[in-house]
């Protein structure tokens, strides 16, 4: 076995996404708000809890040593203190569990949120951060970035504040509990190197073990780009029409990043034909033969989620 080294610097991007009370990822109850990413934070500190070494040292009756050992310190949560550089009120929200202030637009936009004494209580989000390397973005070669994941902190509440001239930065605490229930999480995190998906991108290679607080690996899928607002976990990708005879063209339209195209991306049309690699424009077409097929879409230049069409039914 070999082992994959770097030097990790700086952190471009992060993402949270709101869990249930039990960890459970989002179900499709949060009316759209699943998930959001930022790359307006200064940093993300994790320090240890633990339970201290205990030791079971007995002396006999000439002061030497009889019985010595000593158990091993136990890690009981970390606490997580993130602080962000600009408000975003929905991610506040996924993070903190405070509800959010709406203004009265046609589509109303959260605008702010208040304070409750009980927040920090329903409060269960999961944390993704990614760091850069000591590689160099040159043409044709793959950059690596470091991927981290806290898979369930709870108790999380936005810190103390102080109102002055000059920068105001907000912080959120929380503490990483066990227990949790990612698997292998809703994203895209990793780009494949073997088997009939080398190369593509694709969530995490096996499920984080149900006990852990806190993993990190290498990755050369780049983080996803900061968005303003949440986002939702079960976008469908729109392929049109449903139905029909197989004479009849079907145009998938791609999903939306922030009010433009997610490109590039890769089309896997569900029926065997190649992968199709699209890199402009806002819709692909293609021509199925009679049977059932459900469509996807994977961006390949930044984690994400994979966009699943409905059923296609072609005669």
């Amino acid at each position: 076995m070999t082992s994959v080294c770097h030097s990790v610097v700086r952190a471009p991007a992060a993402r949270v996404t709101r869990l249930g009370p039990c960890g459970e990822l989002p179900d499709g109850t949060s009316g759209g708000c699943d998930f959001a990413t930022t790359e307006s934070f200064v940093d993300i500190t994790l320090t240890k809890v633990l339970q201290d070494r205990q030791d079971a040292l007995q002396l006999n009756a000439n002061g030497d040593i009889c019985v010595d050992k000593p158990k091993a310190p136990i890690l009981r949560w970390y606490e997580v203190t993130i602080t962000f550089c600009n408000v975003d009120p929905e991610l506040f929200n996924i993070v903190s569990a405070e509800p959010l202030v709406l203004n009265d637009a046609a589509s109303p936009e959260a605008i702010g949120w208040c304070t409750l004494p009980d927040s920090p209580s329903a409060s269960n989000f999961a944390l993704e951060f990614w760091t850069g390397t000591d590689d160099d973005a040159c043409d044709d070669e793959d950059v690596t970035y470091g991927y981290g994941l806290l898979p369930r902190i709870v108790q999380g509440m936005i810190g103390d504040v102080t109102i002055m001239n000059g920068n105001i930065n907000f912080t959120v605490t929380g503490i990483t509990r066990g227990s949790n229930q990612w698997g292998v999480g809703p994203y895209n995190v990793i780009v494949n190197e073997t088997g009939a998906n080398a190369g593509l991108p694709g969530p995490l290679y096996t499920a984080v073990n149900v006990n852990s607080h806190k993993c990190f690996l290498w990755t050369l899928l780049p983080p996803p780009e900061g968005v303003c607002g949440c986002q939702d976990l079960t976008q469908a990708f729109q392929v049109l029409p449903l139905t029909g005879l197989a004479s009849v063209l079907r145009t998938a339209t791609f999903p939306l990043l922030d009010g433009a195209p997610l490109l590039p991306g890769i089309i896997d049309w569900g029926d065997l034909t190649p992968d199709q690699v699209v890199t402009s424009g806002t819709t692909a077409t293609h021509t199925y033969v009679a049977g059932t097929y459900t469509a996807t879409y994977r961006a390949t230049e930044q984690s994400g989620i994979t966009y699943t069409s409905a059923t296609i039914t072609v005669t």
